[in-house]
């Protein structure tokens, strides 16, 4: 059989995909068996104390310690990992040893809020060296696509401020966010989400029952006003499965009701448009999120009086 290989193909792109994805780990032990292979995800070190001590009273610039790291990681660190992996399988008596680590990123600040969950300030990646440092970002709401766009970016710009400079600049930044976040439309500060499950959530005489999903109740308040303000010609009834987009409303409006969906574009003929809670959308999209980050290293959101300074 001929076999026949091609340079030609094509990069098509998707956009954000919503999927479910999953990470296998046994509980208390987070190594796990792969096509044969024992795994894990990550372990990280702290250096600074062997930085400190090798460079006491030596002022290296960042350039220098990242050479020295780089250099006992692939030398003095990765002979004993190989040696240590090479004893374990002799002494298991393996087939072979299918054990190997190497070292990944050289960072000089990192924020966990939980496992799996962090932010790097990486300088050096797998050997690949940057002039400036570049944020890796893991599990955070900065990355997830349920977050509006718009609300990734600005916790994705925030990063920095924390990296380099101070509370002071942070706070600063979050006040400038909010005055732009007042001034995007609704289809940019709404929560994307998929919504399904219409029927069993569904009532004739309450429109949904109690205990839905306030995406899922979103969604069939506006089917239901729709169809009652016959606007289903313009504005599509919303299907199991479908993207939608929710936010939060005022309450009193005309609906009675904390919040309602859509899918493209916001109903403005029910009414509702200056009912949309945008301090509340702000705190859920944006400021929450963020708070956990900056929970993780002692930051506020906004400034704090000294009452007792204050009376002194």
């Amino acid at each position: 059989m001929d076999i026949h290989y091609t340079d030609t193909f094509e990069v098509e792109e998707l956009g954000e995909l919503e999927e479910w994805v999953y990470d296998i780990e046994v509980q208390d032990n987070h190594n796990f068996f792969a096509n044969n292979i024992c795994v894990h995800n990550s372990n990280y070190l702290n250096f600074g104390p062997l930085v400190d001590k090798v460079f006491k009273d030596k002022n290296p610039t960042k350039e220098k310690i990242v050479d020295f790291l780089d250099k006992i990681c692939g030398t003095t660190f990765q002979d004993f990992i190989n040696e240590c992996f090479q004893e374990l399988s002799d002494y298991t008596n393996a087939y072979n040893n299918a054990l190997y680590m190497k070292r990944e990123a050289i960072c000089d600040r990192a924020i966990w809020t939980k496992k799996k969950r962090y932010i790097l300030n990486v300088w050096d990646n797998e050997g690949v060296r940057y002039e400036t440092p570049k944020v890796k970002i893991k599990g955070l709401e900065a990355i997830k696509s349920s977050t509006p766009a718009v609300c990734r970016k600005m916790i994705k710009d925030a990063v920095p401020i924390m990296m380099n400079q101070s509370e002071k600049d942070m706070i600063q930044y979050i006040q400038e966010c909010k005055e732009k976040f007042m001034n995007f439309s609704i289809e940019q500060i709404s929560f994307p989400r998929s919504v399904n499950n219409l029927e069993t959530y569904s009532s004739n005489i309450t429109i949904y029952t109690k205990g839905t999903p306030m995406h899922v109740r979103g969604t069939l308040l506006y089917n239901y006003y729709i169809k009652k303000n016959k606007l289903d010609n313009k504005y599509p009834i919303i299907n199991n499965g479908e993207k939608i987009k929710y936010c939060a409303l005022k309450v009193p409006n005309p609906i009675r009701q904390d919040v309602i969906c859509f899918i493209q574009n916001f109903p403005k003929e029910l009414g509702l448009e200056k009912y949309v809670d945008y301090n509340t959308q702000f705190n859920k999209s944006f400021l929450e999120p963020l708070k956990i980050i900056l929970d993780a290293i002692g930051w506020k959101t906004e400034k704090t009086v000294n009452l007792a300074s204050f009376y002194a």
